[in-house]
């Protein structure tokens, strides 16, 4: 499940995405996720279902600097489906 800080981020994208579609789908965070992320939920995309493309932001291993991870952002385009398009 994507975490709540960037579901804040990518909410109004998906409100202007879902109203520019003409759809009837609930913005909210247990409701939308990845294609990585419902398969790890144990659901399925529907076949020919067309994804809301968002940027998340993702972090990252830079390397080990002393024994220690340092750990960066940055910004993914990601596609995220809502779960009427799950089986």
């Amino acid at each position: 499940m994507i975490s709540q800080q960037n579901f804040d981020l990518v909410r109004p994208f998906l409100k202007y995405q879902v109203k520019d579609r003409g759809l009837d789908v609930s913005i909210s965070r247990e409701n939308w996720d990845t294609f990585n992320g419902w398969k790890k939920r144990g659901k399925s995309i529907c076949k020919g279902s067309k994804g809301f493309r968002v940027e998340l932001v993702v972090p990252y291993t830079t390397g080990i600097t002393r024994n220690r991870k340092k750990v960066d952002f940055a910004t993914r385009r990601k596609v995220l489906f809502s779960v009427v398009q799950t089986i």
